[in-house]
C-alpha cells in the first residue's frame, strides 16, 4: 500500500528515484560512484538552503555555494520539484534513523533529544516555507505526513500505552509551543528542557 505523500508524488510525476548511473552517460563505475556522491551533497546543500530560505531557494546560488554548474543539478535532478522532494524524502529518513538511535541509546536525555528532533522537523514543515504554487501544496502534504510518522515515533517513546486523547493532547501543546518558537525565531533549548520535564 502506498501512502498519500506517495501518491501525491505520482500525481505530481515527482520523484526523487534519479538514475544517478546515467546522469552524465556514465555505466555503473567509479564516475557513477562521483555522480551519487554529487547527488547526495545536492540534497544536503538544499535542505541548508530551505532551512533558511525556504523553497524559495535559487539553484543557481546553490549551484555557486557547491562549486558546481546549474546544469549539473538539472542532469541529476530534471526540475526544482524533484530535488525538493528528494531533499524531504532524505531529511525525514535520515530522522527517523536518528530518532531510532536516541530511543536506544538509552540515555537520560532521550526525551529531550527526541524533542529537539521533532523541533527540527517542524522547521521545515513551517508555513513560511511554502508558498501558493501547487509543488508547495503537494510537499507540504508529503512532508506533513511524514512529520506525523516522525511524531508517532517521539510520542511512543515518551508513553508506553496507546491512548489517542492524551496523545493529541501531548501534540497539541507540543506543536503550538515550537510554533510559536519559528514563528518568533527564539531559542528553543529552554522550552525543549520544560517540554521534556514536563512530559
Amino acid at each position: 500500500m502506498i501512502s498519500k505523500g506517495q501518491r501525491i508524488a505520482r500525481a505530481a510525476n515527482i520523484s526523487s528515484e534519479v538514475d544517478i548511473t546515467s546522469c552524465f552517460g556514465y555505466n555503473g563505475n567509479k564516475k557513477g560512484e562521483f555522480c551519487f556522491r554529487v547527488k547526495e551533497k545536492i540534497i544536503d546543500a538544499s535542505i541548508e538552503s530551505l532551512r533558511q530560505e525556504g523553497l524559495r531557494f535559487s539553484v543557481d546560488v546553490l549551484a555557486n555555494r557547491l562549486r558546481i554548474s546549474k546544469k549539473t543539478i538539472y542532469r541529476i535532478f530534471p526540475n526544482k520539484e524533484a530535488l525538493a522532494f528528494a531533499l524531504y524524502e532524505k531529511y525525514y529518513a535520515d530522522a527517523v534513523m536518528k530518532a531510532g538511535s536516541i530511543i536506544s541509546s538509552g540515555l537520560p536525555s532521550v526525551r529531550e533529544s527526541l524533542l529537539r528532533l521533532y523541533f527540527d522537523s517542524k522547521m521545515m514543515t513551517r508555513r513560511d516555507i511554502f508558498n501558493k504554487y501547487k509543488l508547495n501544496e503537494l510537499l507540504s502534504a508529503y512532508a506533513s505526513e511524514q512529520s506525523d510518522s516522525l511524531w508517532k515515533i517521539v510520542y511512543s517513546a515518551f508513553h508506553c500505552e496507546a491512548n489517542v486523547r492524551h496523545e493529541a493532547a501531548t501534540r497539541t501543546i507540543v506543536d503550538g509551543a515550537f510554533e510559536k518558537l519559528c514563528n518568533d525565531g527564539a531559542s528553543p533549548d529552554y522550552v525543549i528542557e520544560r517540554l521534556a520535564a514536563i512530559l
